[in-house]
């Protein structure tokens, strides 16, 4: 997409759609729009691009307090009309300007806003026109805007503007002949108030209906820009968000170990016929420093728990309201960037980097599962956020084939237990909230149990009945004999090395432990025997198509907003390490940087894999 403003529109409008901007499209065509940032702030020194480009990082969810977004406020700043308060005395880029001022500043529209807005309402005319129904249109959504965010109010220029948008319709099917112009006479009747209960709006849809090509697409004057223009229009009629569920491209990463050596190589898009390979040598202490990354992890969700809570090691903790300006993100960062020089090869990173893939499959020798695959930075970002990532393990031991395949969601069935112990409020609300979300949204049949609703034998008997099983509670992990790391129920504890024999007939295809230390495995990767499994390799060893967890104790109130996060995507028919990804970003709050929950989750299992199938026309 070469042109920053075609780029732009497309953000906003495939965020509007969407309802979600952590989609691993929009997350790339916001990288590249960044990008394109001039050194002054603008993009290609016009107002209008400039405009475009901010609005769209706001719809993402950058800030004032974004760099690109200061940048761009400052170019905006210097481009304005001392005397008469508009910029370049035109009505069109004072109109985007003021709307993105309103949104993103909105403190700043006394000192830019005022004399501007007050000469934009000069020109109305007596009929309510100003200009034509394009730009009476973005007046009347302007002034609404200003009137919901409290600023300042003008029910003349509104009311005349929506007056002149209803009359100037009249006989005609539409206003005009582009989507690109209708979306602006439509959009300010929906900001008005008016809904598709409403004649004109419903005249208007079944117009961009009526026109869209059989391909998708508007174009009277520009194919980007009418389609964004018509797909924002109509997305603020949904009643649910339009969901993409396209299929996955997958890079592949395998990872073994050959005496010492580490041997990468890299298959997927863009690859070719040939599948590159490179080899490097790691030393016995960069390994073991590598290893440890995951303190820095643990060290920060230490301080971002409870200070008052003293619970053995293992058990989920509540969230405290900890504040620091601490530098973690920036040290996991350089970690991040030095597992990167010393775990991947030159080539392979090239090859990395250039790849069209959104999903990264790392198939990995067992014996280096204790190295940070996750966290690997890549200069840009870390792999679990660029892509919708999953390990999955390469082992000599015999192991279960997995019996479950994706379902419609009518016949999936869930597995819910929440706070087993009864002492994890939160815990208890997670369970709530997932079972009314798969239930309501998706019609899953759902068993949830809480409190001392389901003991040890119930939860092993029924574990082979379901297709996703759920665990929100207090698990432990024992360092010395992963085997005998354990999740707590009311009557006690069930150890890894009981729960595989009562899934060898049929295993759930979903297992999520939301549970601190519910992924951790063996420290020592020389001392792998058969039985030493933690309680991740044990479900996986059973046939578990994918196992979620923990590496660190996590805060009760994060692993909640986490989890619903990761099932509000895969209910949307988004694949498990598409999911994963999202939820990561969801829980990435700059404001509290040592709650790096979002860093301690890992998947194990394909991360192009679906775990549900849904209609994902369903909620329009």
């Amino acid at each position: 997409m070469q042109d920053d403003r075609d780029l732009a529109i497309t953000i906003s409008a495939l965020v509007a759609a969407e309802r979600n901007p952590h989609s691993h499209l929009v997350q790339r065509l916001t990288s590249a729009l960044i990008r394109r940032q001039a050194v002054n702030g603008s993009w290609n020194d016009e107002l209008w691009d400039t405009a475009w480009a901010a609005k769209a990082l706001h719809d993402v969810g950058y800030t004032i307090k974004d760099p690109a977004m200061q940048r761009a406020l400052r170019f905006i700043e210097a481009n304005q009309d001392p005397l008469t308060g508009t910029w370049y005395d035109e009505l069109f880029e004072t109109l985007l300007v003021l709307d993105l001022i309103a949104r993103i500043a909105p403190e700043k529209m006394s000192t830019l806003g005022d004399v501007s807005l007050n000469w934009l309402a000069s020109l109305q005319k007596p009929d309510g026109s100003v200009i034509a129904v394009r730009q009476t249109g973005m007046v009347a959504s302007l002034f609404c805007l200003t009137r919901k965010l409290g600023l300042t109010s003008n029910e003349q220029v509104i009311e005349s503007a929506i007056r002149y948008i209803h009359s100037d319709m009249g006989k005609k099917p539409i206003w005009n002949s582009a989507s690109w112009s209708n979306y602006y006479p439509l959009q300010a009747l929906l900001d008005y108030g008016a809904t598709l209960d409403d004649p004109l709006v419903s005249k208007a849809v079944d117009w961009f209906l009526a026109t869209q090509e059989p391909d998708g697409n508007w174009q009277q004057v520009s194919g980007l820009d009418d389609t964004a223009m018509g797909v924002l229009a109509l997305s603020g009629l949904l009643t649910g968000p339009l969901v993409d569920v396209s299929d996955p491209r997958t890079a592949v990463l395998n990872i073994m170990r050959e005496n010492g050596i580490i041997r990468v190589s890299i298959d997927g898009p863009g690859i070719g016929a040939m599948t590159l390979a490179d080899r490097i040598k790691l030393s016995p202490k960069v390994r073991s420093d590598l290893s440890q990354n995951q303190q820095l992890v643990k060290s920060a969700l230490g301080k971002f728990r409870s200070q008052t809570t003293t619970s053995s090691s293992g058990k989920r903790r509540r969230n405290a309201r900890y504040k620091s300006k601490s530098s973690v993100p920036m040290e996991l960062e350089r970690n991040g960037q030095y597992a990167f020089g010393h775990l991947i090869p030159n080539t392979i990173q090239y090859r990395l980097e250039n790849s069209s893939a959104d999903h990264l499959r790392m198939d990995i020798d067992e014996r280096l599962i204790d190295l940070p695959w996750e966290l690997i930075h890549d200069g840009t970002e870390f792999l679990c956020l660029r892509y919708a990532v999953g390990r999955r393990l390469v082992s000599s031991q015999s192991f279960h084939s997995p019996s479950r395949r994706v379902q419609s969601a009518q016949n999936t069935r869930v597995l819910i237990v929440a706070d087993p112990t009864g002492d994890l409020p939160a815990a208890r609300q997670e369970g709530h909230e997932v079972g009314i979300l798969l239930r309501d949204k998706c019609g899953i049949q759902v068993d949830e149990f809480s409190a001392s609703g389901l003991n040890k034998m119930d939860f092993l008997l029924s574990l082979k009945d379901y297709d996703i099983v759920h665990f929100a509670g207090h698990a432990s992990h024992d360092p010395g004999s992963p085997d005998e790391s354990c999740l707590v129920f009311c009557d006690g504890e069930i150890q890894a090395f009981e729960i595989e024999r009562f899934l060898r007939d049929r295993s759930p295809a979903v297992v999520f432990l939301n549970a601190c230390w519910s992924a951790e495995e063996l420290r020592n990767p020389d001392s792998y025997t058969p039985m030493m499994r933690g309680l991740g390799r044990t479900f996986l060893y059973a046939g578990v198509t994918a196992f979620l967890g923990y590496l660190v104790p996590v805060p009760d109130e994060s692993a909640t907003q986490f989890a619903f996060a990761f099932y509000e995507s895969l209910a949307q028919g988004q694949t498990i390490g598409e999911s994963l990804r999202r939820a990561r970003i969801q829980s990435r709050d700059p404001k509290t940087p040592e709650n790096l929950t979002w860093s301690s989750a890992v998947l194990y299992g394909d991360p192009a894999a679906r775990a549900i199938e849904v209609d994902s026309t369903a909620n329009l």
